[in-house]
């Protein structure tokens, strides 16, 4: 498989781990209102801990096309 099309699958399946975690927060954050339920607020919380390092991981993705970029420039 091509350096590029292994990055491009990483880009997908960390986006699509961060939207997942996404939805898990909105669900939990509806129950939360819905039943007004502390776990619910708790477990909301986790998933959005959990989407942060998504986060970190698409900026880390981010930072590694940068320098790849920067370097097939020079």
């Amino acid at each position: 498989m091509s350096m590029r099309r292994t990055d491009a699958d990483k880009l997908r399946r960390t986006i699509s781990e961060l939207l997942d975690q996404l939805y898990a927060v909105e669900h939990s954050m509806e129950s939360f209102h819905r039943k007004a339920d502390a776990a619910e607020l708790h477990r909301a919380a986790q998933h959005f801990n959990e989407m942060l390092g998504h986060v970190d991981s698409l900026g880390e993705l981010i930072a590694e096309a940068r320098a790849k970029n920067l370097q097939a420039a020079a």
